[in-house]
């Protein structure tokens, strides 16, 4: 189950981030070769000054995207996401791309818990049949 976790200090409603959230979760499905009833998404709007990164100015919007993730993805296929969902934040919100950070922590699938199983790690074959 991945967890995407989006901190932003641009000023959102519950509809944009609802869409947002639908959204990056069919993105991460095509990026990442899987099924998107597993994929988790949490968005934060934060205020000004509960956000740091060392080269923003003050009131300008800025994401930070936080995403933990099943192991076995290329590169490319993590890159085209993060790259892909930037985009996705830059043209909905405003957020300057260069306000943009994010961190990706691979796990192995068994790490990944739901009530009545865990997943398995992922493999290439996934692609061709999702996983929910």
């Amino acid at each position: 189950m991945p967890h995407l976790q989006f901190e932003t200090t641009a000023d959102l409603v519950p509809a944009e981030k609802r869409e947002f959230a639908d959204d990056v979760t069919e993105l991460y499905a095509e990026r990442m070769g899987t099924g998107t009833g597993h994929v988790a998404v949490t968005i934060r709007a934060l205020e000004d000054g509960e956000f740091s990164l060392g080269r923003l100015e003050s009131g300008v919007p800025a994401v930070m995207l936080n995403a933990d993730v099943r192991a076995g993805r290329t590169d490319e296929q993590k890159r085209s996401f993060v790259v892909d969902a930037f985009d996705m934040a830059h043209d909905r919100w405003n957020v300057p791309t260069e306000n943009m950070y994010a961190v990706l922590t691979e796990h192995a699938g068994e790490e990944f818990h739901e009530y009545g199983r865990t997943l398995s790690s992922w493999d290439a074959d996934e692609a061709e049949e999702g996983a929910d």
